[in-house]
Order: C-alpha cells, then structure tokens, then sequence
C-alpha cells in the first residue's frame, strides 16, 4: 500500500470522523433504512451539506456504501458501528477516538520523559480518573465489553470447559467474558472480580437486563486484585489487563492469582488443580508497537508490551508454571498456568 506524509497526517482526522458517526448513531439510523445524506441529517438534527462530506470520506473507506443516486446504506465495516450488532465496536471507536486520541496530544511528553501522557493531563491514573467521572466510566466499561466479546467467542470454541465449573475473572470489568463463557456453557458459573464502581453499575445493570440465565450464576465480587484474588474457582482468567501496568505491579498481580489458586488446592483434597488463563495480545509484528506506544501514553508510568518471553518470564517470576498455550482467532495468546510446585 503506498503511504504518504499527507494521507499519514490526515488519519486523525478520518479517526475524529469515525468517532462522530458513532457518536450520532449513523448506523443505527441506516439499519435497514438506506438514505441520502440529507434524509440522514433530518433524522439525526446534523448539518447536511457537513453530513455529506464525512459520509463520502467514510464511504470511500469503505466504512458505508453510497450508490449512484447517493444513498448511503450499512456496510459489513459499519454494521458493527449498530449498537444491537452481536460484534459491536461502537463504544470502543467513541473512547478511542475521544478519551484516548485526547491523551495522545500529550505523546511528546512521553517521548520526551518516559512518563504516562495521561498522568500528565489529569494527574492520576485512567482508572482513579474514571471513579469520579460516570459517564466517562460507563463509556469505558462498555468499549471493554465491545473488546471482551469476540475473544468470549473464540475461547469458548477453543478451550475444553468440560472439567471446570466455575470460573474467577480477575479484571472482569463488566463481565462481557464471562457472559460469553457462561452462554456457551450454560453448566459454567462466574464470578467478576473488579473494583467496587465498576461491580456495582455492572450489577445493576445485569438485574434490569433480560438475561435471565445469568442473573443466579454470575455474581460480581467488589475487591483489589493488587490485594487478595478470592480462592475457590476451577479457572481464573486474567484478560488485556497485565498491558495496563508495569512488570512489578503484573508479577503484584498474578502473584495474588497464584495465592488463591494454592488456597483453592489446598482445600481440595484430591483432583484436578486449579488453572490460570493468561490472555494478551502479545507482541509479535512490527504493527504491535502502535499497542506498545498507546500503553506508555495511557497506562501507568512504566507500562510495555511484552513478547512471550517476557510474558512467560513474568509468569515464571509470580511463581507460576506454563501448562499448555492456545492461540486464540482474535490474535491473543492464551498461556495455561498453574501455581508451581
């Protein structure tokens, strides 16, 4: 693909764009429903002449389709932008193109000092600043379940579950993995283990819900996992969060993992130990250092991604041992542990 300075400069702009049609609701409003650009902007109070202009860069994208007669309708790109989508994207494009494309104006900090551009800005920790804005929060927590879903899928259909019957989530946020593991296995129960905010809006938000298969098998447990990690499930799963923080605070956290796991043997008196999945997108192609850079701009003053090998080395230090790894279709890495002996 030929790349130019100019094109390379403008991809901010085009991701400002996607961020606003997903902000607007394009999709929804298209689902089913081609129109123009002007029957669009009457439908969702926008300029239309403005509507117009982003509608064709999107379309020339290939984000929507536009035919001869300039009506737009939903491509395969745009259909995940519906909010009803089973792979919706919507609210993860909306943080990544306002919390997180905001933080990045401060990049030349971090390249000049090593220090987190989001510390920088706000003086805290993305997480700290989330606890005291909830509207910003509820965004976060629902771009990470637009994260979870397709890897719930693909670890579905890729792990055996046959011999599990509960499952911890260290990290959970809202339980979207979980959510997805327990459908697919409706013998599985869950446990959510995030901070209390985090558990008390994904609670409520499970009770007004309709999933009534869930409702008596998932709970969420309000807790630090820097702290204690509860004992007494088959599986723990720790996913996307070792990429937030630094190595120290990593081994902190699956060394807490690890604790729980030993308490949870140590009750059994005989069977099949308790395991740990690791899942991350590891680095391995020159591309995943755009997820390196976005770690030291956003994460916590410190925060790298990591090869297998330092994964493995973390793993290794937190005094667990690698039993297996899977390859998941979303690009994670799955490393099977349990607590060594």
């Amino acid at each position: 693909m030929e790349v130019s300075l100019m094109g390379l400069a403008g991809m901010g702009w085009i991701a400002k764009s996607l961020t606003a049609a997903a902000e607007l609701g394009l999709a929804d409003h298209l689902d089913g429903t081609p129109m123009t650009a002007e029957e669009l902007a009457k439908q969702t109070g926008t300029h239309p002449e403005t509507l117009e202009a982003l509608l064709r860069i999107l379309s020339a994208l290939g984000v929507f389709r536009r035919d001869d007669a300039g009506v737009y309708r939903n491509s395969a790109l745009s259909d995940q932008l519906r909010d009803d989508h089973p792979q919706s994207m919507r609210h993860y494009v909306m943080l990544s193109g306002g919390l997180y494309a905001d933080t990045f104006t401060a990049v030349t900090h971090t390249l000049r000092t090593g220090e987190s551009a989001f510390r920088h800005l706000h003086g805290t920790r993305i997480y700290e600043y989330l606890e005291q804005r909830p509207a910003e929060a509820d965004l976060y927590d629902k771009a990470m379940a637009d994260l979870a879903r397709p890897v719930a899928a693909a670890l579905a259909g890729t792990y055996d579950f046959g011999a599990v019957r509960s499952v911890l989530d260290v990290g959970g946020n809202s339980g979207e993995l979980l959510k997805g593991l327990l459908t697919a296995h409706p013998h599985l129960t869950g446990t959510c283990l995030d901070r209390p905010d985090v558990c008390a809006r994904a609670t409520a938000e499970l009770a007004a819900s309709d999933r009534e298969d869930l409702k008596d098998r998932l709970v969420y447990r309000p807790g630090d996992f820097l702290q204690e990690v509860p004992a007494g499930s088959d599986l723990y799963t720790v996913k996307n969060v070792l990429h937030n923080w630094n190595h120290e605070h990593s081994v902190v956290i699956l060394g807490r993992i690890r604790e729980a796991m030993e308490r949870t043997d140590a009750d059994r008196s005989a069977g099949r130990r308790a395991r740990l999945l690791v899942i991350e997108p590891l680095i391995e192609t020159d591309l995943d250092w755009m997820r390196v850079l976005f770690q030291m701009v956003v994460c916590e003053d410190g925060t790298r991604g990591r090869t297998d090998e330092v994964q493995r080395a973390q793993i290794a230090e937190a005094g667990l041992e690698v039993l297996d790894t899977l390859r998941l279709s979303t690009g994670h890495t799955a490393h099977i542990c349990a607590a060594a002996h």
